[in-house]
């Protein structure tokens, strides 16, 4: 519909079902979700004609609703840049909301567009571009993580297959291990061509694993406010790095609850009359930065010497190890909410345990790239982010 026909009626609603090369749209009017009217439907554009449509039948005051799906955040962008409003919907409500015997994109744009009417479905955070940038590198370093214990088990198995042990001490990712491997007995010619197949991959795999790390390690560091994690027990900067990225703005958290239920550790709860209650965690949000915390919280138990560590002791000799390491990760992820919203006590000495976490995020980084960067030596970037790291905590 022409925008110059909706002058002065007022902004209206219009759902979008995108794809990669193709969106759908349906523009309607009202605000009552059950009597809203459609009022225009366009179907399978191509997905380069977005701003042409955008400047033809879009006005500056209509909402341009999308469910989030793997390109929303750059089709918000590309309708931000054309001076237009879009929202992004969670897609576990809208998902919930249609015909199970007819789904059609135009059909699925006028049922996007009526469920952000009913205002049941949360609009998603948009990050900003460093946010996506570090969900980017931990979305990749996570898959890095993933191909080289993938290719590490497949070594292992062929192991199995040919009815060995496997081999204790064997560096797969040291060039001189391939040699070992090969002499551990008569191989065939093609069980030796596997074999370097196999152990090529995992070196390629660890390599860029190890790359992405450093990546990780330069990031938080260079970054007081995600530095300041790390003098939480149990966090180092693998875990730091991956609240920053999937947090961001600590801001849109009001309080410690909002952000255990963001990463699924709250239980859920169920009452109808008189029966209910607690149940099992919630396991919304991320799964991997989830299983990130209940890793932290497992190292707190095990090496932990504090009250918070004889509290989580006494909790599982009570209720058992499952029941006190999530109710460790959910005190911990409430550490961090007052740690990144500035509650903390400032430091005037570093603890030991926190010198050797420091001293682990240097030598993560290694000597080379230090000196790249303008360092003598290890020690003196550890002395350097020491004292910022008591300059900007607190």
């Amino acid at each position: 519909m022409n925008i110059e026909r909706q002058k002065g009626r007022g902004g209206r609603i219009i759902g979008m079902d995108a794809h990669p090369a193709m969106f759908s749209v349906a523009t309607l009017e009202g605000r009552d979700p059950a009597t809203a009217r459609v009022v225009a439907v366009k179907d399978r554009l191509p997905i380069e004609r977005l701003e042409h449509w955008l400047e033809t039948d879009v006005s500056p005051d209509d909402v341009i609703a999308l469910e989030a799906s793997g390109n929303s955040f750059a089709l918000v962008d590309r309708i931000a840049a054309k001076g237009r409003k879009a929202v992004v919907l969670e897609s576990a409500a809208v998902g919930k909301v249609g015909k199970a015997y007819c789904s059609t994109d135009k059909l699925c744009a006028i049922k996007i567009a009526r469920v952000y009417m009913t205002g049941l479905a949360h609009i998603v955070w948009k990050p900003d571009a460093t946010t996506m940038g570090r969900r980017d590198l931990f979305f990749a370093y996570r898959n890095s993580v993933k191909d080289a214990t993938r290719c590490r088990n497949r070594i292992w198995g062929f192991f199995n297959q040919h009815g060995m042990r496997r081999p204790r001490g064997l560096r797969y990712s040291l060039i001189e291990t391939e040699a070992r491997v090969l002499a551990l007995r008569a191989w065939t010619p093609l069980e030796n061509e596997i074999l370097k197949d196999m152990l090529t991959a995992f070196r390629q795999a660890d390599e860029r694993r190890n790359r992405l790390a450093v990546m990780i390690a330069e990031d938080v560091v260079s970054d007081p406010a995600v530095l300041k994690l790390v003098r939480l027990m149990g966090i180092r900067h693998i875990v730091a790095f991956a609240l920053a990225a999937f947090v961001g703005d600590i801001a849109r958290f009001p309080n410690p609850k909002c952000l255990v239920a963001y990463f699924g550790l709250n239980p859920t709860v169920r009452t109808s009359g008189q029966g209910g209650g607690n149940g099992r965690l919630a396991h919304t949000g991320r799964s991997d930065v989830r299983s990130l915390l209940i890793q932290a919280a497992q190292s707190i138990l095990r090496y932990g010497k504090d009250h918070q560590h004889q509290w989580a002791v006494a909790l599982k000799m009570r209720k058992g190890k499952h029941i006190a390491v999530a109710a460790l990760a959910r005190k911990l992820v409430v550490a961090c909410w007052y740690l990144m919203s500035g509650h903390f006590t400032r430091l005037t000495e570093l603890p030991q345990q926190l010198q050797t976490k420091l001293h682990k995020i240097a030598c993560e980084i290694g000597s080379a790239r230090l000196k790249s960067r303008g360092y003598k030596s290890v020690l003196e970037f550890e002395y350097e982010i020491q004292q910022l790291f008591l300059q900007t905590t607190g």
